[in-house]
């Protein structure tokens, strides 16, 4: 038969055209991706942010009060009843201001930690270099009992220019400083202590340049050993601390 005859008589027409048929099946197949993926799953390229032209504002600096606890180390400040020093005192009561002004949220540092020699400069130096909120001292002295509350006395009135001069840093800041001590003196007067609010260049609120007050203990040198009692120093702690964060509230992050 015809049919038969073909395929015995023309072996390599067969091989051939098997051949033909195969390469076509390749040609015809899609493009090789890899394992997993369609042509319709490629990864789309990253697309470049749009420029809004608007620059990243800067972080606002923390605010937080400064504590300075007075003397320390060589300066022994006043002695009561000849054994209570004043370097005592007043390193005890700025930790429990600094834990009075923590608990209402407020951050706190202390210019010293222990019983260290720092200079009235240094003090100064380091409140002017951190950029701080608000500048406490801490003293005790006497004569008298209670609490005086102080801002500060500006010899003179500064000079004009761009510069201040030292002992005139504190003008800038000299308005809000008497609000805060008269916020704080107002807390005060809650306490049964009796309460002086006072303006004097005690140093180095004068070389501060941000608001600075100072708060000091009255002896009663009849009883001076209340001066070191946690009872006082939470009383008058809790009462600074409280004025500071109303003066806050008030007038912004920048009291």
């Amino acid at each position: 038969m015809r049919w038969t005859n073909f395929t015995s008589g023309t072996p390599m027409r067969g091989l051939l055209l098997l051949l033909c048929c195969a390469w076509l099946t390749v040609s015809a197949s899609p493009t090789h991706q890899q394992p997993g993926t369609t042509p319709s799953q490629t990864t789309p390229r990253p697309q470049p942010a749009p420029q809004t032209g608007e620059k990243p504002r800067p972080a606002q600096p923390e605010f937080f009060v400064l504590i300075d606890a007075g003397h320390g180390g060589d300066d022994r400040g006043a002695v009561f009843g000849g054994k209570l020093q004043e370097k005592d005192v007043t390193l005890s009561l700025a930790r429990q201001l600094r834990s009075e002004l923590e608990n209402r949220g407020i951050s706190a540092r202390l210019i010293r930690e222990a019983d260290s020699t720092v200079s009235l400069e240094h003090r100064a130096d380091v409140a002017n270099a951190q950029r701080t909120g608000v500048y406490v001292a801490i003293h005790a002295g006497a004569p008298g009992s209670g609490v005086r509350v102080y801002a500060a006395l500006l010899p003179s009135a500064p000079a004009a220019g761009r510069f201040l001069p030292w002992e005139a840093a504190q003008s800038n800041s000299l308005e809000r400083s008497k609000a805060i001590a008269d916020a704080v003196a107002k807390e005060l007067q809650k306490t049964t202590l009796p309460v002086a609010r006072l303006n004097s260049p005690l140093r180095p609120l004068n070389n501060i340049v941000a608001p600075a007050i100072a708060v000091e203990l009255a002896a009663d040198p009849n009883e001076i050993h209340v001066l070191y009692s946690a009872k006082l120093q939470n009383s008058v702690a809790s009462a600074v601390a409280t004025g500071i964060a109303k003066s806050r509230a008030q007038m912004g992050t920048q009291p």
